[in-house]
């Protein structure tokens, strides 16, 4: 018992980081939401430019593939410069397990697909994101109050219905590439910007 009222201290406090900046937690967890917003959104508008035929398939293969390693290189390089953090709770950790859980997801989505030879699940993975992203922002939001951060989740859930409503047509990947754009790489910067000023 003593044990779980502990573990739960030590989620809430997390929470908090996420939500308000704390130090190292903030830039490593800000410097992550930039790779993974910037990295995957110009990826998405390569796949948009392949469906368009501007370019081949084999073009945005490669480019979801670069942008896959890339981030993973920050995910490793932030978490080796940050070190054990009392607590095991920091906002790189958070984004590396949503980084894991979502690549673990596509890894499902790209057997589903393979076995039901459909492009439907892969084109809802952009709502799938979407969801998740909006499920972390809105628990950091309900933990804090911070009002830009209900609106970041709010804005999540949004893209995640209108990415939806738009599969089966090319703009789908500009919408997506969009909402990662500014529900990941901002709030990122936003998250950075924190950590510099209390650092």
């Amino acid at each position: 018992m003593t044990e779980d009222m502990q573990t739960l201290r030590d989620d809430i406090a997390y929470m908090r980081e996420l939500a308000q900046g704390g130090h190292e937690g903030a830039a490593g967890g800000g410097a992550i939401m930039i790779a993974a917003g910037g990295l995957y959104g110009v990826a998405a508008v390569v796949q948009w430019a392949a469906l368009e035929h501007l370019v081949s398939f084999l073009v945005s293969n490669i480019v979801w593939a670069v942008a896959m390693i890339g981030f993973f290189a920050v995910l490793f390089t932030t978490k080796r410069r940050q070190g054990p953090v009392e607590g095991g709770r920091t906002m790189a950790r958070a984004w590396a397990g949503i980084g894991w859980g979502l690549f673990v997801l596509f890894m499902a989505i790209g057997v589903a697909t393979w076995k039901t030879q459909s492009p439907l699940l892969l084109s809802f993975s952009p709502s799938i994101v979407m969801a998740l992203y909006g499920v972390a922002w809105s628990t950091a939001a309900s933990m804090t109050g911070k009002r830009w951060l209900w609106a970041t989740a709010l804005g999540s859930f949004a893209a995640a219905l209108i990415s939806a409503y738009l599969i089966g047509q090319t703009v789908q990947w500009l919408v997506y590439a969009a909402g990662l754009f500014l529900l990941a790489m901002v709030p990122g910067f936003v998250f950075l910007n924190q950590a510099r000023d209390r650092g």
